[in-house]
């Protein structure tokens, strides 16, 4: 730190520093220049600049959910705010923590139509866990401090903090507070007997993880094996627990087996454990029997009883809800092995039709000069069995083949983005390689996605971070062909896109490009992508009306 008074934007600096954050992404603007000046000057935070404010949410996003420190964004009054909206929404919607920054006008003119103001806390106030603006200089500590605890603590998500340009301009005399650890919740005592009785009478238990799950899939998989319960993850929650074992019986929603949303619908015991029963898990609501008796834990009371109301509600932790569920059920089943053999029987009997189901189809691409689903599943299901590949799945017309196809058995290799919002996995891997320099990030995006944020391939470039991004190319958005096509009799209108030559563009900007346009070429192509060094993109060409595995439609308009 430099021995002149130390301003508003040196004390933001030093608290972001204080609370373990590394890395600030963003796009200057008028009200933020003084705190880019001032993580400048430290060695301990790096801010990287992108071409537009969506990409800098999209990466903290990453970089959260890869396990970095808290994702930090910032961006300018106004339009720089609006641009940013969109990731702090979907982080939001996914329980992502986040860190934006908002500089503001000064505080001596706004409210009076100055240039781009805006309510930044009114305009984001209903898409994240809060929104504050500071307007003393010398809380900037305590207000942020409390906006990082605010983000990581409980159901994590995004905070908004306001930042006008004169308070950090303005002399600082505060200092950091020590960073607090915040540890979660217990599961009462007597929930978790109750719970116990339930699934000891039992005969289809099921156990349905969620997001909330994911960090303790050894706690998930004991109560497993101690029920003799199936295990299925909710909708893009393939990685909760290894997809291999036994237990797992694959993913709701979009996409998911008819023997994966049976194993629900005949449940007479569900237990749920950090998960919010969204629309699409449950097929709009329509999953779970009304006869079952939910035991439902979740860090968030709020989501008990919101959609279903449980026969036991849990505010814990999912991991440690699982860990003494086990413990008081053990004894409960270890003296009467009849219930708990013929769940196992009955378990093992729907893994095996599972795994009948699982099978890749047969097939090759028909059409000349373009590369067929099945074969890009295959590669993608190839992909995970890497050890040194980690996955972001985009929003794209592909994601119901790695639904039904793809096997994840690595913890904290697959990610994928069930807010809705197009092109987040190309930004979100960036953020990830930089969470995880050990490993090797390929992201998944569907051609429309991509187009959105295809001019920060040029920050993936100049930032040397390295991804390899695999782009479904189709020449559609095509979710929304697909809903033409089975909802509208074929009529398509605005679907269909014109693209460039996605590998020669990445070349014209610095990276490297391999076009692939049929089933053998892929193979080569992705070894050739994983074994150079810097951001890649693959353009995987498909036929226009290339679309849905077999039996599939999309769902209903709603």
């Amino acid at each position: 730190m430099s021995s002149e008074q130390p301003t508003g934007a040196d004390l933001v600096a030093e608290t972001l520093a204080t609370e373990g954050i590394t890395h600030v992404f963003g796009l200057p603007g008028t009200t933020i220049m003084e705190l880019i000046d001032s993580l400048g000057k430290r060695e301990d935070l790096r801010y990287l600049s992108t071409r537009h404010e969506q990409v800098a949410g999209f990466m903290a996003d990453g970089f959260s959910r890869a396990g970095g420190p808290l994702g930090v964004c910032l961006a300018s009054r106004g339009p720089g705010a609006a641009n940013l909206s969109i990731a702090v929404q979907n982080a939001h919607d996914e329980s992502v923590p986040l860190l934006a920054l908002i500089g503001q006008v000064p505080g001596s003119i706004s409210h009076r139509r100055s240039f781009e103001d805006m309510d930044v806390v009114g305009a984001f106030r209903t898409m994240c866990k809060w929104a504050v603006e500071i307007t003393e200089t010398d809380r900037i500590p305590e207000l942020l401090q409390r906006a990082v605890r605010t983000a990581v603590g409980g159901r994590p998500g995004p905070v908004v903090v306001s930042l006008p340009l004169d308070v950090l301009q303005a002399p600082a005399h505060a200092e950091p507070g020590p960073k607090v650890r915040i540890h979660p919740p217990a599961p009462d005592p007597r929930g978790i007997a109750e719970a116990a009785e339930l699934l000891a009478t039992a005969r289809r238990p099921v156990i349905v993880v969620g997001g909330g799950g994911a960090a303790a899939p050894e706690s998930v998989l004991e109560l497993a094996e101690t029920a003799g319960a199936p295990v299925v993850s909710t909708w893009l929650r393939k990685n909760v627990v290894a997809n291999s074992h036994p237990a797992f019986l694959g993913s709701l929603g979009y996409g998911a087996h008819e023997v994966t949303d049976r194993i629900v619908r005949e449940a007479d015991v569900v237990v749920a454990l950090g998960c919010r029963f969204s629309e699409f898990t449950t097929k709009r609501w329509t999953l779970v029997p009304p006869s079952a008796r939910l035991v439902h834990a979740d860090i968030d009371p709020d989501e008990l009883g919101r959609v279903y109301p449980p026969t036991v509600g849990l505010v814990s932790d999912a991991g440690a809800a699982a860990m003494a569920l086990s413990a008081a059920l053990g004894p409960l089943v270890a003296g009467d092995q009849g219930p708990a053999a013929a769940r196992i029987t009955r378990r093992v009997a729907l893994r095996e039709e599972l795994d009948e189901a699982s099978v890749l189809p047969a097939g090759e691409s028909t059409v000349e000069g373009k590369v067929g689903s099945v074969a890009l599943a295959g590669l993608v299901r190839n992909l995970m069995e890497r050890e040194d590949v980690v996955l972001a799945q985009d929003v794209h017309t592909f994601g119901p083949w790695v639904q039904r196809y793809v096997h994840v058995d690595r913890p904290a290799s697959y990610y994928g983005s069930a807010g809705g919002a197009m092109a987040w996995g190309f930004p979100a891997a960036m953020g990830m390689a930089l969470a995880r320099p050990d490993k090797r990030l390929v992201t998944l995006s569907g051609d429309g996605s991509f187009w959105m944020v295809a001019q920060d391939f040029e920050t993936c470039v100049r930032e040397g971070i390295d991804v390899v991004t695999i782009i479904v190319n189709n020449y559609a958005y095509g979710n929304t062909r697909d809903r033409q096509r089975f909802a509208h009799e074929g009529r398509y209108n605005g679907v269909f896109l014109g693209n460039p030559d996605f590998a020669e563009y990445a070349r014209l900007l610095g990276g490297r490009g391999i076009s692939v346009t049929s089933d053998a070429g892929l193979g080569p192509a992705i070894e050739e992508a994983l074994a150079g060094e810097g951001p890649c993109i693959v353009d995987v060409v498909q036929d226009r009306m290339e679309g849905l595995p077999s039996g599939l439609t999309p769902p209903r308009a709603r």
